[in-house]
């Protein structure tokens, strides 16, 4: 073949390809435009998931609460407009300082339980809604903390300090909650004479200043110095002076300060002793003299680097990223809507109905929560929140943190949907009031209500062989949650109620968020590890204090536990006359006769049961209708009783403690645990000491829940949720007279469609009517929600 037909055929090859290729892109294009053209056609015709139900979801604020409802922004604003008219109380709204009078929270006062219930059972008219204000009175010499009850809610004309039986009012300023207003101070008054006495150390020792100091500030992390370790009521604070950064409790610099802010007046507060490069000094001025003579030894930090690469930060990094596609996670759908209702903060879900509040000091409660119309409590709360560290810095062992100090339900918001809570979730907001600002401050999203299904079956069998009957029956647990997560500081913590369709009800606290970390050193080995450059993370141990107001058929009940025993039993009878001895399990029925009688340790040699019922409601066999408390999330408090701050908490002593209803010991802990150890506000020992009978009583339950935290690597950013849920249930004891899910229509049963002849094949039997044409679920562009409403989430 010459070399012009070798061209020419070479030239008509390429044309061929390129026609080819040309073909085959069009073939794409209509294969594209059939496709679309089908989806907008499927998407015209499909509806979206929801909409065959109309919404039962009411979120908004009543014009009239009911009985359970927290305060709404109208009674708040009435509230404080009221109060700031009573002269002699010197209230102040703006400008605020330590020397201020002024609110430092109000919250709703459920009325006393009889005069509830009363009104719940239509014999009695609605008890009239009081607020408790607590005012921070820094106006007196000497200056002290209030507490009022303001009432009516819907016109308050009257306040008067609370008379408690069982505790002072007022109490000593140095037992006050935090405020912003104090930290601001500490770090207007006290962080600058810092810098004015040792900011030349600060800066060649940490690259870093508290005033003035551009993007290389200094920060500090206060631990409570107790009443009960100094051995008087001054208030003072060990403060880690640590790195302003992504995050700052992990970032701590060797620099430790012991500040006395006792009083009203910020001039005043001072520092007391100074911890440089682990060398103690009795002043400011005495480390500054002996850095200059060089008679201590000098500390060298560095400012961190700040990158998406810095170990505290929270961006991606580290490992290849996978999936190794652009693949989205898995999403929620409820096909049909929503299964639950919501009027304002009244909940129902399949056969619960309940009332969902967050209280400004306690955090999350539920009340008045009830099976197929029956009460089974009045009341599930929150009380406590602690986190006791130990360590060889004096920072780590006042670290003996009672959140309360930092009012709990006002640290309650910003839920981020599709990480926080599904998709699918119903938000509920939460108002609050706190350092007297104008009005109340709405958290949208404090609460998430949703329905989960939790890819557990809730009961199921298999009978596979047919000489058996050849079956299967089972219901997946689907179940409904009640979700809030409280930011304190460093540590989240995510606490759900969770409804079963089953009739139980579990509570859940699962622990998240930043470790609060020191300056490693060889002093630390026995109580950390070393787990970045410089840091150690210390043991700590965290406690949960919960209040359960079971009311079991009625307010008259009792305890009862199954103690679960060795019993050596012959059998002989049928071992024709060889007396062989086997050794089994058995349970005695113990009732508990008083409140000292029932305070619960765990003991795995003692292994038990704990029953609550009304003796006057029996099953047909005789047996008590009751519902038993399960524990799951038990930690044993190792410190000794009744000492130093131990007294704060003496409620973790024991896993339960049970006692008479009294509308005098409404919770376990308060907002001066943090300072009260020498002599605590409220003593739960109190509720204990009277002994009184607890057999056919209103009784309430103390739960205690806990878990010891020995940081390590793998808490680097965040510590994971992963073997950090605690949990109680509340679960039906011989109630009902089986399984109340047997009512769902969420169970499945599959059997033979001819017992004798296999061949024919088997039925699916479901409960309900399967729609005939599919839903799509509904696309929520959740980022650009966040970014249109950046205070949901941000403090912008």
């Amino acid at each position: 073949m010459d070399e012009k037909l070798q061209k020419s055929v070479t030239r008509w090859r390429l044309v061929s390809a390129a026609l080819v290729v040309l073909c085959a892109l069009l073939i794409i294009l209509v294969i594209g435009i059939v496709v679309v053209k089908n989806r907008e056609i499927l998407a015209k015709n499909v509806p979206s998931c929801g909409l065959r139900f109309k919404s039962n979801i009411d979120t908004s604020e009543p014009e009239h609460p009911d009985i359970f409802h927290d305060l709404t922004s109208r009674e708040m604003r009435a509230v404080q407009n009221y109060l700031i008219s009573v002269p002699e109380l010197n209230l102040e709204s703006s400008n605020l300082r330590m020397n201020s009078s002024y609110i430092a929270g109000i919250d709703y006062i459920l009325p006393p339980k009889k005069d509830v219930l009363a009104y719940l059972e239509d014999s009695g008219s609605p008890p009239t809604r009081k607020a408790k204000v607590i005012i921070l009175r820094g106006d007196l010499n000497p200056p002290m903390v209030e507490e009022y009850v303001v009432a009516p809610l819907s016109n308050p004309s009257s306040h008067r300090l609370i008379d408690y039986p069982n505790r002072r009012n007022p109490v000593p300023f140095a037992m006050r909650p935090f405020t912003r207003i104090e930290f601001k101070s500490i770090s207007q008054v006290v962080m600058k004479k810092v810098d004015e006495q040792i900011g030349d150390i600060l800066r060649e020792s940490f690259g870093a200043t508290f005033n003035d100091c551009g993007d290389t500030c200094l920060y500090f992390i206060p631990n409570v110095a107790s009443s009960a370790v100094t051995g008087d009521f001054t208030r003072r604070m060990w403060l880690q002076v640590a790195y302003l950064v992504e995050f700052y409790t992990i970032h701590p610099v060797d620099l430790l300060l012991y500040v006395n802010v006792d009083g009203s007046d910020p001039s005043q507060f001072r520092v007391e002793k100074v911890v440089y490069g682990g060398q103690y000094r009795n002043s400011l001025a005495e480390l500054a003299a002996d850095y200059v003579s060089g008679d201590v030894e000098k500390s060298k930090m560095t400012f961190p680097t700040v990158d998406k690469n810095l170990f505290s930060t929270l961006h991606r990094r580290g490992f290849p990223a996978s999936p190794t596609e652009e693949q989205r996670q898995p999403q929620f759908v409820e096909p049909d809507g929503a299964r639950y209702r919501i009027k304002h903060r009244q909940i129902e879900y399949m056969n619960w109905r309940f009332h969902v509040r967050m209280a400004t000091y306690n955090g999350p409660q539920i009340h008045d929560v009830r099976y197929a119309g029956k009460r089974i409590a009045y009341e599930i709360g929150l009380q406590e929140i602690v986190a006791f560290y130990a360590g060889d810095a004096p920072t780590f062992r006042m670290a003996n943190y009672v959140d309360s100090v930092a009012s709990l339900g006002q640290k309650a918001r910003a839920l981020l949907p599709g990480v926080d809570c599904p998709e699918t979730a119903t938000y509920l907001s939460t108002r609050q009031v706190s350092d007297n600002q104008e009005g109340s401050v709405k958290s949208e999203r404090s609460f998430c209500v949703f329905e989960l299904n939790t890819g557990y079956p809730l009961r199921r069998h298999l009978e596979y062989f047919q000489f058996r009957g050849s079956f299967y029956g089972g219901m997946v647990d689907n179940c409904l949650i009640v979700r809030t997560i409280l930011c304190l500081n460093n540590y989240d913590y995510i606490i759900d109620f969770i409804f079963h369709q089953s009739g139980i009800v579990e509570t859940k606290i699962i622990s998240t968020g930043y470790i609060f970390g020191g300056v490693y050193n060889e002093q630390e080995k026995n109580y950390g590890f070393q787990i970045a450059d410089q840091l150690v993370g210390n043991i700590h141990h965290h406690l949960f204090s919960f209040k359960v107001d079971l009311d079991v058929m009625g307010t008259s009940n009792r305890y009862e536990t199954l103690d679960i025993k060795l019993v050596n039993v012959s059998n002989s009878k049928w071992l024709n006359g060889l007396n062989t001895i086997q050794s089994q399990i058995k349970f005695d029925r113990i009732l508990k006769k008083t409140e000292l009688d029932a305070v619960y340790k765990y003991n795995f040699d003692t292994p038990k049961e704990h029953i609550f019922h009304n003796d006057a409601f029996k099953t047909r066999f005789n047996e008590p209708r009751a519902y038993k408390v399960q524990l799951s999330g038990m930690s044993k408090q190792l410190l000794p009783e009744d000492k130093l701050n131990e007294r704060s908490i003496p409620w973790a002593r024991y896993q339960m403690a049970v006692t008479k209803y009294s509308d005098d010991e409404v919770s376990s802990s308060s907002i001066y645990g943090n300072f009260d150890g020498l002599q605590p506000v409220v003593n739960f020992t109190q509720y204990l000491a009277d002994d009184e009978n607890i057999v056919d009583e209103d009784l309430v339950l103390w739960m205690s829940m806990g878990m010891y935290h020995i940081p390590h690597s793998e808490d680097l950013p965040l510590t994971q949720t992963p073997g950090k849920h605690l949990t109680f249930l509340i679960s039906p004891h011989n109630y009902f007279h089986e399984d109340p899910s047997m009512s769902s229509r969420d169970q499945v049963r599959v059997q033979l469609k001819e017992p004798n002849n296999p061949k024919a094949g088997v039925r699916v039997d479901r409960y309900f009517s399967k729609p005939k044409i599919a839903c799509v679920s509904k696309e929520i562009d959740f980022d650009k929600d966040v970014e249109d409403n950046p205070c949901n989430i941000l403090d912008v």
